[in-house]
């Protein structure tokens, strides 16, 4: 397989015509970001993916890495709504697999997050 840049999956964006071509696109940026541990880069590439509308299965893959990026980015509460999203429409067993780590990962940062503003608001 050809190894890609940011470069040519950007130029393979702007050169998609169709909405589910363009959205495609948007999600192959997002995957390679994310791969990259670029997760903050990744984000508004998978929310723009699936505003123009990815088919089911890639679509079930964009929310569940989406969730991801966004756990590690600091927002486990929107993570665990888009990996309900994902977790609602996957069928991929991979998938579902990895949204079951997925969520108790987003589960711990959420009591991590819960214990904290307890603990800070007692301080108070």
């Amino acid at each position: 397989m050809r190894r890609r840049s940011t470069r040519q999956l950007e130029d393979a964006i702007a050169a998609t015509r169709g909405r589910r071509e363009k959205a495609l696109a948007y999600f192959n940026l997002g995957v390679f970001h994310d791969n990259n541990s670029r997760e903050r880069e990744a984000i508004p590439n998978y929310v723009k993916a699936l505003r123009l509308g990815l088919p089911h299965a890639t679509r079930a893959e964009a929310l569940a890495w989406l969730a991801s990026s966004l756990c590690k980015t600091g927002a486990p509460g929107a993570a665990m709504v888009r990996l309900n999203q994902s977790a609602r429409i996957a069928t991929d067993p991979e998938v579902l697999k990895f949204l079951t780590g997925l969520r108790r990962r987003i589960a711990t940062r959420l009591r991590r997050t819960f214990r904290a503003a307890n603990s800070s608001s007692r301080e108070a």
